[in-house]
């Protein structure tokens, strides 16, 4: 089983401060990866260093064979980012700089992205403008605009927020058929019981550092979580997990 994407010893630094510490992993083809860990734990810093938006200060990342750094590496690529950042452009417009940015066939991605608007309940809007939609509905144009190159890695940072629970159900679908097609995707989320089923493997970073990585299947994301990382140590999501005086003592 081959490599689609491996990191290797990646080390970045902002402001002189040290985000990134030798983060080696790598995610096999046709599998999904969940990326986890607390807020501010360097996800995020990790996945735009993969799609090439932090200058990373030391390490190696390969992509479908190729250097990321090398541009080519990128048509190989879908990516979903965190927040969305759209200029002022209509839906359509948006898509069609994809398809020519990826140099594809008009006919057969506008069929493709059709389907997709259908498959995700997102009909009609194509004349709309991307900032006059819900945060649900960019999350959607997002996530087509990752799948219109039909690319071999999909790297995604929490593609679900803000979604409705059908769209999430939708998504998930969608995502576990690709792996049927040996695609192969990592996923930042949060959201540990949503990705619990689908996952094939896990890496767990904290402070900046890979604190385990490997199979997670049959395996309890959260108690995983908890292990690594300090995080809620109840393990699962509670409907108590703090003493109702703490919070009475601060609104009294």
């Amino acid at each position: 089983m081959s490599s689609l994407l491996k990191i290797e010893n990646l080390s970045l630094s902002i402001n002189k401060k040290l985000i990134l510490k030798n983060i080696s992993f790598t995610v096999e083809e046709g599998r999904l990866c969940a990326f986890i860990g607390s807020n501010g734990a360097g996800k995020t810093t990790t996945i735009k260093s993969i799609v090439g938006l932090y200058p990373y200060t030391t390490g190696k990342i390969t992509i479908n064979g190729l250097d990321a750094k090398d541009f080519r590496s990128h048509y190989a690529l879908g990516y979903v980012p965190e927040k969305e950042n759209f200029p002022k452009i209509k839906v359509k417009r948006f898509l069609d700089s994809m398809n020519e940015f990826y140099h594809l066939d008009k006919h057969k991605t506008t069929e493709t992205v059709q389907k997709l608007y259908k498959l995700f309940k997102i009909e009609g809007f194509e004349n709309a403008n991307l900032n006059k939609l819900s945060s649900g509905q960019k999350k959607k144009i997002l996530i087509i605009q990752a799948l219109i190159n039909n690319p071999n890695l999909l790297i995604m940072d929490e593609p679900t927020e803000n979604m409705d629970p059908d769209a999430r159900l939708v998504f998930y679908d969608v995502v576990n058929t690709l792996k049927t097609l040996k695609k192969t995707i990592l996923i930042s989320t949060h959201n540990l019981d949503e990705i619990q089923k689908y996952v094939d493997d896990v890496v767990i970073v904290a402070d900046g550092e890979v604190k385990f990585k490997g199979d997670a299947k049959s395996k309890n994301l959260y108690q995983m979580f908890e292990k690594y990382t300090g995080g809620n140590k109840n393990n699962q999501p509670q409907e108590k997990i703090i003493d109702k005086s703490t919070v009475l003592d601060i609104f009294k």
